[in-house]
C-alpha cells in the first residue's frame, strides 16, 4: 500500500494538530477550572469568616457585665447639678457686672460735658 503524498500530508497536520491540542486546553476549559477553583476559595473564606464572627460574637456576649442595681437609678437632682449648656460664642462675649436676662440694665451715662449716654 503506497500513501500518496496527499494523505501523507493530511495524516501529518492531523497528528500536529491532535498534539497542538493535547498540549494546549481549551479557554473555555481552563477558564471553567478557574472559575470553580475561584467559587471554591469563596466559600471556603466566607465559611471561615462567618465562623469568626459567630466566635467574636459569642466572647463579647460573654464578657459584657450584667447590668447592676446601683447603676440603674439616675438621681435627677445629681443629673441636674451635673449638666450644664452655654453657647460656644459665650467666650467671646465680655463679662458684665450684670445679667442682661435677668435685671433691667441702667444705661450709664457720659462723664463728658456734653452729656449722653453710653452705647
Amino acid at each position: 500500500m503506497q500513501i500518496s503524498d496527499d494523505t501523507l500530508r493530511e495524516k501529518v497536520s492531523r497528528a500536529w494538530q491532535r498534539a497542538a491540542d493535547d498540549r494546549y486546553p481549551a479557554f473555555d476549559n481552563v477558564w471553567q477550572a478557574a472559575s470553580n477553583r475561584r467559587n471554591t476559595e469563596r466559600r471556603r473564606y466566607r465559611g471561615f469568616a462567618s465562623v469568626a464572627a459567630i466566635a467574636a460574637a459569642v466572647v463579647i456576649g460573654l464578657n459584657v457585665p450584667s447590668p447592676s442595681d446601683e447603676l440603674s437609678y439616675i438621681e435627677i437632682a445629681e443629673l441636674l447639678d451635673t449638666t450644664y449648656w452655654s453657647a460656644p460664642s459665650d467666650v467671646l462675649l465680655p463679662d458684665r457686672e450684670f445679667d442682661i436676662y435677668q435685671d433691667m440694665p441702667v444705661l450709664f451715662e457720659s462723664t463728658e460735658p456734653a452729656g449722653g449716654t453710653l452705647l
